[in-house]
């Protein structure tokens, strides 16, 4: 979808920082109108063309695609911060300067230390991979966490549906299973499964041979329906869910 960058970034970003780039941009175009303040072509342009490159692209898997935009969205938004402070007989426009860096301090604070699954506000209502998927919400960065979490439990053995797994939980000395796998729980299968959030949301569930439950989009899209209204044993990092099944 040509809209999904901007839905991403709508929901990644910090609410300050997309309000800072908003306003800095549309005062940049406005200096550029009225006043032919042609400076801010140097920032404006890069990232308008990147913009559009992206828009048009079919990449859709994670919203750090746009992360070669960020710089000029910062410097922007740190010239929109000056300017305001250099109304120096405003104390609106300086306590809107501490109030937005303030805000920008917490969500750095209230992130910590689950960057890669973080959104903002606006997706407050849902679980984060009801919005996005594949990078946006999992990278295997938790997978050490959940490898702890198990040894906790005195398991060491896990059937294993997240993004990264199959490399890297042997290393945390656990074994792991395909959570893939369709055969029915039995005394073999491992006591926990763990859902990556972006498995969870269904689009980047790989496609199966007939039989699997994956040959077809609904049914592949659908595959760990059953744990999406299940209350999770445990969540790790904000990316890894963890059920019982036996």
């Amino acid at each position: 979808w040509w809209y999904y960058f901007p839905v991403a970034m709508a929901l990644k970003l910090t609410l300050p920082f997309l309000l800072l780039s908003l306003g800095s941009a549309c005062l940049a175009c406005k200096r550029i109108i009225t006043n032919r303040e042609f400076k801010f072509l140097w920032l404006l342009i890069p990232a308008l063309v990147y913009l559009i490159f992206v828009l048009f692209s079919h990449i859709n898997i994670g919203v750090r695609y746009m992360l070669p935009m960020f710089p000029f969205l910062i410097i922007l938004s740190a010239w929109l911060l000056d300017q305001l402070l250099e109304i120096r007989t405003s104390r609106v426009a300086s306590a809107a300067v501490l109030i937005l860096l303030a805000w920008i301090l917490v969500e750095a604070v209230r992130a910590y230390p689950n960057h890669i699954s973080y959104m903002n506000q606006i997706a407050s209502r849902e679980p984060h991979w009801w919005y996005l998927s594949d990078s946006n919400v999992e990278w295997g960065d938790d997978l050490h966490q959940l490898a702890e979490y198990l040894q906790q439990k005195g398991e060491r053995r896990v059937q294993d549906a997240t993004l990264g797994g199959f490399g890297v939980l042997q290393y945390y000395g656990i074994e792991r299973t395909d959570g893939l796998s369709t055969n029915p729980p039995d005394a073999s299968v491992p006591r926990y499964i763990a859902i990556g959030a972006s498995f969870l949301n269904g689009s980047t569930i790989p496609t199966g041979p007939p039989g699997s439950k994956r040959d077809e989009l609904m049914t592949r899209v659908n595959f760990f329906e059953e744990y999406r209204n299940r209350v999770p044993e445990a969540i790790i990092g904000d990316s890894i869910y963890v059920f019982r099944v036996r």
